[in-house]
């Protein structure tokens, strides 16, 4: 098994946008926000074709800056404890340290923050995801809050290799991961490690989301003879996505820049998807919650129940 690293920034616009492009759609004063000019200002056709063939694709900033500044000072408010609807978190993790917090993970944080939820809900990251996966309708099912602080002490905060849909086994078909940067995401701060094209080995079973050993040699995964590994990172700007395929192979190591790296991991079901017949209540019931699990594009008729 042979390996190799590259860096990924997002995709250079279209030509015929370029210096539109060059900006998020939002800061453009003399347009008006809205669908047709996010579509107009990125190049979605291409942004497919890397979702398709790849696995995952980054988009330019559709946030903007106001509501992350408000999403920003509410995760940290949900990281501390603290609730503006009365309501809890699913659920609180961290690294296996004895150690100072370097890396906090919370379940469900839109629980318990109603700016969160209004983030989860913002309509032009559905209108750009739908457009990158072909989906008719889409439905939030899960929303992972990830924050790693600065630290110089490798592997603490490290994301283990592995894919998310081994993780949700009540979906049958087409899921995916939209990855809302926060803040923005340098090569130093902790970025997202993809396999590129590693979707199409189908699911490889459950793993350690809180191993620390990157090297890929280490995995345990059972790759097929002659798969050649290979890595991107992928930097992504604040208020930007990446959006990754339920099989595609993805980690990320310490976070050694000078700030916290904040990012919502939201999972999404399509209209192209079930749920299995066997599916544990405990994890469909908060389906009919349009909080915890909010219809954010499309008929939801469309959606299989």
């Amino acid at each position: 098994m042979h390996s190799w690293h590259r860096h990924l920034t997002v995709p250079a616009p279209h030509r015929k946008c370029r210096t539109l492009c060059s900006m998020p759609w939002w800061r453009r004063d003399d347009y008006p926000v809205g669908e047709s000019l996010m579509h107009d200002t990125v190049d979605v056709k291409a942004l497919g074709r890397q979702y398709r063939d790849d696995g995952f694709c980054v988009t330019p900033a559709v946030v903007p800056p106001d509501l992350l500044d408000e999403a920003t000072a509410a995760a940290e408010a949900v990281a501390a404890g603290e609730s503006d609807t009365g309501l809890a978190p699913k659920q609180r993790q961290r690294e296996r340290s004895d150690g100072p917090q370097r890396l906090v993970k919370i379940g469900e944080p839109h629980n318990c923050s109603h700016v969160l939820r209004r983030l989860v809900s913002y309509p032009a990251i559905w209108s750009l995801a739908a457009a990158v996966t072909g989906a008719r309708a889409l439905q939030v099912w899960a929303v992972d809050l990830f924050i790693k602080r600065p630290t110089d002490e490798a592997p603490v905060g490290n994301i283990g290799w592995h894919q998310d849909g081994p993780f949700a086994p009540q979906w049958h078909g087409d899921i995916f991961t939209v990855w809302l940067a926060l803040s923005a995401v340098s090569e130093d701060a902790s970025p997202l490690r993809y396999v590129p094209g590693s979707q199409r080995l189908g699911p490889l079973g459950r793993t350690d989301l809180f191993r620390t050993d990157l090297d890929p040699a280490t995995t345990g995964l059972p790759l097929p003879d002659g798969f050649r590994w290979s890595e991107v990172t992928a930097a992504v700007p604040a208020g930007g996505l990446a959006l990754h395929h339920r099989n595609m192979l993805h980690a990320s190591g310490p976070n050694r820049s000078a700030q916290s790296r904040r990012s919502l991991a939201i999972r999404v079901r399509t209209d192209g998807c079930e749920l299995a017949r066997d599916a544990e209540p405990a994890r469909v019931a908060h389906l009919a919650d349009e909080v915890l699990a909010p219809v954010v594009y499309g008929d939801p008729g469309l959606l299989a129940r």
